[in-house]
Formats: structure tokens, sequence, C-alpha cells
């Protein structure tokens, strides 16, 4: 590990992300200019330092509204994500799985570089870095804390999936990770959190409108694959995230089912009702991801 905190390469790319979090932290209004000169143009001329994404297309999820911008948001702690790990432009930018993923991580690097430091000779950069991830992880954990936490009429208390810091907030959850259902595999929850155990009944029910049922399976999708469509990652992922063996076995036997028809390997999304429609059928995160359920079953529950 010494190699690689030590390395200058690595200090320069964990520098750059870092200003990257600064920036998608910022109000979306005002952008404040920058300026930058090249040799072709000595000159210093205006830049902005606001992502922008956009294309022409005729599916609204594959690109940003408001001239590249994406959905406008208020500065409170969280950072902003242009778009979702299905690769679906985000609804409202501070997506609360992200965020709870960014902050786990953080912390986690703060520790590991403030250990190493315990060891070796101090680096001045090495507790910048420790103290900005420390400081912007815990940020980060209050602000889901204040602005992720909604209520549910049926539910109570639960996590939203995108919020905007105005007030306005979305009830879903998507198959792809991170997603709410995986807060406590990232390490954000532990699985008998309250608020946690409301989000999870309420993603894994028709109150999210990517919840799926039908005759041959049930299980979360997304908009990348619209109706009907589950998507095995998030059925492996509520095995990881259940303790309930008569659950666990009902999810395992909808494994099963799809394994016989996707020549034993896990395929991206399939059809709740029509099982020989299914997209991906070398999907290779799903792939992984059974390995690891069945590593974390096993730990578990040693006679599966």
């Amino acid at each position: 590990m010494g190699r690689i905190l030590d390395s200058k390469d690595w200090i320069n790319a964990v520098s750059r992300v870092f200003q990257v979090i600064r920036d998608q932290m910022k109000d979306t209004w005002p952008s404040i200019p920058t300026s930058l000169s090249t040799q072709s143009n000595p000159d210093r001329v205006s830049i902005e330092n606001r992502y922008r994404f956009r294309r022409y297309t005729d599916r609204p999820t594959e690109t940003l509204g408001e001239s590249g911008l994406g959905g406008i948001a208020k500065e409170c702690g969280l950072v902003k994500s242009a778009f979702r790990p299905s690769d679906d432009a985000t609804t409202l930018p501070y997506l609360i799985p992200a965020n709870a993923q960014l902050s786990v991580q953080l912390l986690k690097l703060s520790q590991h570089i403030r250990d190493y430091m315990k060891e070796a000779d101090q680096v001045p950069l090495h507790h910048e870095i420790a103290l900005f991830a420390e400081q912007t992880g815990e940020t980060i954990k209050a602000a889901i804390e204040k602005y992720g936490i909604v209520n549910h009429p049926l539910f109570g208390q639960v996590y939203a999936y995108e919020v905007d810091c105005f007030g306005s907030h979305i009830i879903m959850d998507d198959a792809n990770l991170p997603s709410l259902l995986s807060l406590p595999v990232l390490g954000f929850v532990k699985k008998e959190d309250r608020i946690y155990q409301n989000t999870r009944r309420l993603v894994l029910s028709d109150w999210n409108p990517w919840y799926f049922k039908g005759s041959f399976i049930q299980g979360i999708g997304g908009p990348h694959t619209g109706e009907n469509m589950v998507w095995p990652m998030s059925m492996l992922m509520q095995i990881q995230t259940s303790n309930n063996e008569s659950e666990i076995r009902q999810v395992i036997d909808m494994i099963k089912r799809i394994a016989k028809r996707t020549n034993s390997l896990m395929c991206e999304s399939i059809d709740v009702n029509h099982p020989d429609k299914y997209t991906r059928p070398w999907f290779s995160w799903a792939n992984g991801l059974a390995g690891q359920t069945i590593i974390d079953l096993i730990e578990r529950f040693n006679y599966f």
C-alpha cells in the first residue's frame, strides 16, 4: 500500500478526483466562471466549472436537460450525479445510493491513510488527503440523513432514490448497483437499521415503480430495459441483504429458473412472464455478483 500512497501519480489523481467532488457539490446556479490560457490562445478565456452532456436521442434518459446541465440542484453537502449506474440520466441530481457509497469509501480512504502515516514518514499531502476524505465523507453522510430520508404514507421513514435539496425527491429503486437495496452491502447501514428495513420493504413491493411480478419471477428492474424486465442482479442483492431463510430460498429458486434458461449464466435482464425474452446472456457484472452471493451464503449458512 505504501508504494501506492507515496506515488506522485496517485496523489495527483486523487487530488483531481477531489476537485471533481468539490465541483459537483456546488449549486447548479450560479456558475462561477474561471479562466484558462493555452499555447494556441495565450489570451485567457472564460470557461465554466459545470459538467454538461448533450446528444441527439429520442430517449430522455440518454441525454441531460437544461442545455446539458441535467436536474437543477441546491448545494446541501451531497454530490451530484449526471447519470445512474444503469447509464440512464438522473431525474434529480443527488443520487442517494451513489452518495452513500462515496461517503463510505472516503471514510475508508481517510482511515487507510492515517494508519499508513503512523508507520511511515509523514507527507503533508497525505494529511490533506486524509482530512478532506474524512470531512467530506462525514458531510455527505450527514446530508443523506438530513435530505435523503423522507416520510412515506405507508412505509414511514425511507431513503429516497434521488433528491435535489430544494425539497423534491423520487421514490424508487433501480437494480443496478449502487442501489437503495444494496446500502448494507455498501457498508452505509446495518441490515437491521429501521429506516433501511422500511426502504427495503418499499423497493421490493409494487410501491417501487420498477418492481415487477409475473408468472416466472419477480424483482427489480429499471428504465434502462423497461416494463416487466427484472435484473437478476437485484435478486442476488435481495439475497445478500436478507437474514430470512425462507425469503432466501424463494429467491434462489428463481435464480435457478433463470440459469436454466440462460445456459447457467446470469443475464442482464429477463421478462417476468416470458423467460425466453432476456438481454445479455453473458452479463459479467451479474455473474460476478452471483459468485459473491454464493460466498456470502456459504459464510452465513454453511449448508447452502
